[in-house]
């Protein structure tokens, strides 16, 4: 029995030092946390007495090393878009050429018979050039040209009038090209002395086949028979349905310019 107290006794000992240790280790544990808190709220005291700072270290600058730039990849280079030059026209060249005068003369041969019988005004008509049309040393349309016209003058004959008939000339062909060229003539009168003499009169009656017969032929003959014809259409017109112009094939009239034109060679 007393045995057993004794070890009781000894158990309790052994716990009583045991707390005692945890106790102290705690109390260790505590001091040291408040040392630590103590040290980190409280700035080191900075030491007394006559010392100077030491100065900040300056490496030589003839030993130092030059930092290594940083590795840079080369930047893509971009492809410019070339600009749109302007669009700016070529120089225009001055057309080559020789220009005809206004009043420049042009010998026309028309080409089929003309009648103020059946003529309407702005009908076409054909003819082509009988002699060269020269400009200084330039043959500017040659003889040959084809020539396209209008009818701008178309006045039948009529009881006791006289018929007339007018052409004028639209372009001249050139080497293969169509000049635009304005020419006229002045219109021809039935029974007057320029349609005699372009033997452009005729008629059904005596006096108008006595008029063409004579302008017609040729000689001393001829010149006696215009004249009596044109007496006889003088006198006959009134009691006739006058007389026609009549122009026949191969006919040549002379035509006047009207306005400058250049003709390109």
């Amino acid at each position: 029995m007393r045995r057993s107290f004794s070890v009781f006794g000894l158990a309790l000992l052994l716990g009583a030092s045991l707390a005692g240790c945890a106790q102290k280790a705690d109390q260790t544990a505590l001091s040291e946390t408040s040392t630590d808190s103590l040290l980190a709220t409280s700035p080191v005291e900075q030491p007394q007495g006559d010392l100077t700072p030491q100065e900040q270290y300056q490496p030589d600058p003839q030993t130092q090393t030059p930092p290594t730039p940083a590795a840079t990849s080369p930047r893509p280079k971009t492809q410019s878009t070339p600009k749109p030059k302007p669009n700016t026209p070529p120089a225009a060249e001055a057309p080559a050429g020789v220009t005809l005068a206004a009043g420049t003369p042009i010998e026309v041969e028309v080409s089929a018979q003309i009648s103020t019988k059946t003529a309407q005004v702005g009908e076409t008509w054909t003819g082509s050039v009988k002699e060269n049309v020269i400009v200084g040393n330039t043959v500017v349309i040659p003889a040959g040209s084809l020539v396209t016209g209008v009818i701008n003058v178309a006045k039948p004959a009529e009881k006791g009038s006289r018929a007339t008939l007018g052409l004028a000339v639209r372009s001249v062909s050139v080497g293969g090209l169509d000049h635009m060229i304005a020419a006229s003539s002045e219109p021809i009168e039935a029974g007057s002395t320029r349609a005699r003499n372009l033997g452009a009169v005729a008629g059904g009656t005596a006096a108008g086949a006595l008029i063409g017969k004579a302008v017609g032929g040729g000689g001393k003959g001829a010149l006696i028979g215009a004249l009596i014809g044109g007496a006889a259409a003088g006198t006959g017109v009134a009691a006739s349905k006058g007389y026609q112009v009549e122009l026949k094939e191969g006919t040549v009239i002379t035509f006047s310019v009207d306005q400058s034109v250049l003709v390109k060679s």
